[in-house]
Order: structure tokens, then C-alpha cells, then sequence
């Protein structure tokens, strides 16, 4: 689909959260996350009534599920703040300084007064059951190649706790995380085609990366909102790779246009209603299907008949068939399902859905479903609520990335989930020494008179750029830092050297060894290989030092005699060849074709 095609079609905007590499908002504690726990605590959740008095759907979904909470305490990077113990402390100042300089660049109006609000979070990933969040910046923008794209918001949260593991219905979070400050930037829905969605991810996040923040995996991610004519928003969350948006967006695409087919075919086929769910348990006591036999140890069967519904489950939604899509409501509760329109017989469990067929009186375009487990009745009423669902199209609900394409998760929240916070006052906002630094756009400009065009591109997006900075106070040539921090590291990964083991102060001494001709720029990959396999950065060096011009020449010398009338390709060779990486090629070719005139 081109883009004039999802410009007639597509509405999407983008969510952006980046962590700020600062101690946490409300209270003095680490944000490494590099501490081991060495306590916990257990919670349980409620939803509570929102401002105006009415409970988010959300938050009622998740108090539904009945989870219990366990949270493992690390003393230095959590404290009684995250365990719910304490209130909050004033709000950090150089977290709210940065989140400022990120809003002057997004050329947003920020408020004279910040007022905290509580966002109600009740999945578990905050003690108290809510998220403190406040809105920083208004109405700003960021320009594309497609045109300027509207920035209505920009907040500074706390970050969520991570989960660990999850085990028998209790789910394990690290506190760690809970509390890092979060700036969260949001688009407007002015995003026309999936890849002007990768561009405008792409440009805020080299804005984020333009101010003090944390780097590497986890520390940003997407949340993407969309939605096509005749669809609803659809809110795709913790997206994190950018280079897959644009299949993302273009699977959503793919998944409510199926929905809407769905929904046409119903109305064709003159579908009504779903009546209520039956307990058939007593019609499977001598089945044959293993998983069914072993669901009924503790459990029961339930049945439904979804009228008008047959072959509908197989078509294919986006990256996978509506009957995975009805399956990941029951999965919300820690259940699957099983229907008529698979292959009932590999399950052994022919004789049963045609007795269900007989008792429940289904027609050819009738489909039978089925749930077994300990308590599934949550669980069939939520799908049942989503196959009614399909007469009216696509359901508003947030999703969670898993690839390219993604599941559902919970009800999409709403305004009722807000309400203020009263443990943080008011913060007068100052202005004073808040400068909107120079973005990583602009320095690319400035690193093309540098580096190849391609180079600079590459180098300014990359995990490296703030080494080739500092590094860019050794004279030698950009391209030799940046081939070394891009491609050098790169291949050696690839072919299985352990990299990572080459830190900041190796590279720095290989660069200063290359300043001071103490090394060729043709060894730094012989040195850094190396390194990766585990030997010495004084040894290395001294292994790949320098041939003096006496050495060198003895060694040409004594090649170019035992191989007369060889072509000077050749002779290159063997020379270098024989000196590994302690020259540089263009010094050898230099004194061969000195030689070659004597």
C-alpha cells in the first residue's frame, strides 16, 4: 500500500517514554539498576473511582484478574518511598531541568505552575496502585519531511517497576526501575504512513538523545495509537525496535481492515446475539483429549455457541487468524481456547463437538467454542463479550508489541484514571538557566563536513556517538574513530569476539598510540581482537608497535630479494605479510616504489 493510500486511510500518533539518566523523581535513591534484592513485600491492588467518580475500565480489568504482587527491594536503588511507605519527596530539580530543556526543543508553551496529578495503575507495576505524572509542556511540534507533526503534551512521570517472573498467579516486580524519571512525549494524530511513523520515532528520539539521558536497551519505547476508517484507536504498547514500525503499523492496518470485513459478513449472514455460556463438563467425563482429561482433574468445561460465526475464526487478521485474536482475551486470564473451526479431530474431540452441536442445536454457520480449566467463566465471558462485539467493528483496546504484529491486553483506559496528587504541591515553574541545547540533527550537519554524509548519519544515531565525541580530542582522522567505533566492534561481535570486553580507556589508549605513531590506524582491529580475547592492552600494544624505518626496510630489503622480477602487488603482500599489522600499507607501498627506482 502506498502512501496516498494510507493517507486516505491511516490516523496514527506516537507515544514516546525515555528514562532521564538521574537519580529517581521523589526521592534520592540510584537509578543503575545494577543491585541485587535482598528483601520483598506482597500487595494486592483495587481499582478506585477516578476524579469524577467513576472507575477506568482499565484499572477494573486488571483488579479482576485477582493477581497478588510480590516486589523485591534493593537497599540503594529503592527505599520506602517505592514500598508505599512514605510520601514522596520534592520533585528532583536536574530531572525536571532536563524535561524542561526537552520541552524548549519541541517548542512547547510550559505552564508558570506544574501540578502533579495520579494516573491509576493497578497491573502491578506500582506499589500504590498509581502513577505520579505531571504535564510539563503544551502545544509543540517537531518538523518532518512530511510536514509538521503536533506535540499536544510533554509529561514527567515515574517509570514502572520491571516484572521478573511471573508464577501460580502471583507476579514478581524488581523495585528497582520503580521511580526513575520519565519523560513521556506525545504526538497528535497527524502521522499519515508508516514510514513518516519511523521518521518521527527516529527524530524524537535524536531530540531525547540531544539531552541527559539513559542509554541502551529499555531505557526508550514506543506506544503506538492507531486507527483507520471505520476502525478506533488502537493503542500498541512498549514498541522498542525501530526499525519494525513500519510492519507494525502496517500488520495493525492489515488486522482492523479484517475486522471490518468480519463485521460486514456478519450482518450478511443477519448474526443477533450470543446467548449466555453452559458448564458441558458432564459430556467430556470420557474424553480422549489428554489436555481436556487433565483440565477436569480441578476443573470444568464451559461451552458457547457463537451463531452465524463459522469458518469467520480462520480468516487471517494482520500476523495471525481471528481465532488467536478471540484466544488472547481468554489468555488475559491464563486460558485457551478451542473451537469448531480447527482441527477438531487431532484432539480427539470429534464426538464431542458433534454432540455439542446436536445439544446446543448450532446450523452449518454456527461455530462451537469451548474453555476448560479451574475457574474459566471470567475468561468466557470476556471472549463472548469480544465475538458480540464483532456486529459493531473494531474494539477500542491496548495491545502489547510481541514482533511484528501484536495481542490484546486490557480495555483502553480512559479520563476516569486521573485524579490529583495531594502528597506534592504545586512546583513554580523557573526558567532560569534552562537553554535548549543543540540537537543531534544539528551536530550531523556539522559532522558531515567531517565524515561521508552516510558516516555522520550512521555515527550521530549511533550507541557510540558520545565516545566519538570525547574521542574527537585525539588528531587523527574522524573516519578512523568512527570506522572503529561503527564497523571495527561490529564485525568482531559478529564473528564471535567477546567486544565488550574493550572499554572506554582501552580505546582511548589505542587512539592516543595512533596519535603518537606508536601504532598504525591499520592495526586498531588486530589490537582490538585481541583484547576481546582477553589479552592485555599494554602487551597488545607493544605486540603491534611501530617498525622503525631501519626495521621496515631490512624486512623489504630482504622480501624484494628472494622474489625478483615479482609483480609489486605481490611483494605487498609478503611484506605485510610479514610484519602483522605493524605498519601501515601505505608506508610499504611508499618505500617499495622507493626501492623499485634504486
Amino acid at each position: 500500500m502506498d502512501i496516498m493510500d494510507y493517507k486516505k486511510l491511516l490516523k496514527c500518533g506516537i507515544e514516546i517514554h525515555q528514562r532521564l539518566d538521574t537519580k529517581k523523581l521523589f526521592c534520592e535513591c540510584s537509578s543503575t539498576q545494577e543491585e541485587q534484592s535482598n528483601a520483598s513485600i506482597n500487595r494486592r491492588l483495587r481499582s478506585v473511582p477516578g476524579e469524577l467518580g467513576e472507575v477506568d475500565p482499565a484499572a477494573l480489568f486488571e483488579f479482576l484478574r485477582s493477581k497478588e504482587f510480590v516486589y523485591r527491594i534493593s537497599p540503594r536503588e529503592s527505599c520506602l518511598v517505592e514500598c508505599d511507605e512514605e510520601p514522596p519527596h520534592p520533585i528532583n530539580k536536574e530531572a525536571l531541568g532536563i524535561a524542561l530543556q526537552i520541552c524548549k526543543l519541541l517548542k512547547c508553551t510550559i505552564p508558570e505552575e506544574i501540578h502533579v496529578m495520579r494516573k491509576t495503575v493497578i497491573d502491578g507495576s506500582n506499589t500504590c496502585g498509581f502513577q505520579r505524572t505531571a504535564i510539563i509542556g503544551l502545544n509543540g511540534c517537531l518538523e518532518t519531511n512530511l510536514g509538521k507533526i503536533g506535540i499536544p503534551t510533554v509529561c514527567l512521570e515515574e517509570e514502572a517497576a520491571r516484572i521478573e517472573e511471573k508464577s501460580n498467579g502471583r507476579v514478581f516486580y524488581k523495585l528497582s526501575g520503580l521511580g526513575i524519571p520519565l519523560v513521556e512525549i506525545a504526538t497528535s494524530p497527524d502521522i499519515v504512513s508508516p514510514d513518516q511513523a519511523r521518521d518521527v520515532a527516529e527524530r524524537l528520539g535524536l531530540i531525547l538523545r540531544s539531552c541527559k539521558v539513559q542509554r541502551g536497551i529499555g531505557s526508550i519505547r514506543q506506544d503506538i495509537n492507531i486507527s483507520i476508517k471505520e476502525g478506533t484507536r488502537i493503542e500498541i504498547k512498549g514498541f522498542q525496535e525501530l526499525g519494525r514500525i513500519e510492519k507494525l503499523i502496517e500488520n495493525e492496518v492489515a488486522r482492523q481492515l479484517c475486522l471490518i470485513e468480519i463485521k460486514n459478513e456478519l450482518r450478511k449472514r443477519g448474526f443477533a446475539k450470543i446467548n449466555e455460556y453452559h458448564d458441558v463438563t458432564a459430556l467430556f467425563k470420557s474424553t480422549k483429549c489428554n489436555f481436556i482429561r487433565k483440565a477436569l482433574q480441578h476443573g470444568k468445561v464451559l461451552a458457547a455457541l457463537l451463531p452465524k460465526f463459522s469458518g469467520l475464526l480462520k480468516k487471517e487478521c494482520g500476523d495471525r487468524t481471528f481465532g488467536k485474536e478471540l484466544s488472547s482475551y481468554a489468555e488475559a486470564y491464563g486460558y485457551g481456547i478451542m473451537h469448531s473451526d480447527e482441527d477438531i479431530e487431532k484432539y480427539s474431540l470429534s464426538w464431542e463437538f458433534q454432540k455439542l452441536r446436536d445439544e446446543m442445536k448450532a446450523g452449518n454457520k454456527d461455530l462451537i467454542l469451548i474453555i476448560a480449566g479451574e475457574n474459566p467463566e471470567k475468561a468466557m465471558s470476556s471472549v463472548i463479550e469480544r465475538a458480540q462485539y464483532c456486529i459493531i467493528g473494531v474494539p477500542p483496546e491496548t495491545r502489547v508489541s510481541d514482533g511484528i504484529g501484536s495481542k490484546y491486553t486490557r480495555p483502553l483506559p480512559g479520563a476516569e484514571r486521573m485524579y490529583p496528587e495531594t502528597d506534592v504541591p504545586a512546583i513554580k515553574t523557573d526558567l532560569k538557566g534552562i537553554a535548549a541545547p543543540r540537537t543531534l540533527l544539528d551536530k550531523e550537519k556539522d559532522l558531515e563536513k567531517k565524515l561521508s554524509k552516510e558516516l555522520a548519519s550512521q555515527m550521530i544515531r549511533s550507541r557510540y556517538y558520545p565516545l566519538f565525541e570525547e574521542f574527537q580530542r585525539f588528531r587523527i582522522e574522524p573516519s578512523v574513530i568512527a570506522g572503529t567505533l561503527l564497523s571495527t566492534m561490529k564485525d568482531l561481535r559478529r564473528k564471535g569476539f567477546a567486544v565488550e570486553r574493550v572499554g572506554k580507556q582501552d580505546l582511548e589508549k589505542i587512539f592516543f598510540s595512533v596519535e603518537k605513531n606508536l601504532i598504525s590506524k591499520d592495526s586498531i582491529p588486530a589490537v582490538i581482537e585481541a583484547l576481546a580475547k582477553g589479552e592485555s592492552i599494554t602487551g597488545t600494544l607493544n605486540k603491534y608497535q611501530q617498525l622503525d624505518e631501519k626495521e621496515l626496510q631490512a624486512i623489504i630489503n630482504s622480501v624484494v630479494k628472494a622474489n625478483p622480477g615479482k609483480k609489486e602487488s605481490m611483494l605487498m603482500g609478503l611484506v605485510m605479510e610479514k610484519i602483522r599489522n605493524r605498519t601501515s600499507g601505505e608506508r610499504v607501498l611508499k618505500l617499495l616504489r622507493k626501492k623499485s627506482r634504486q
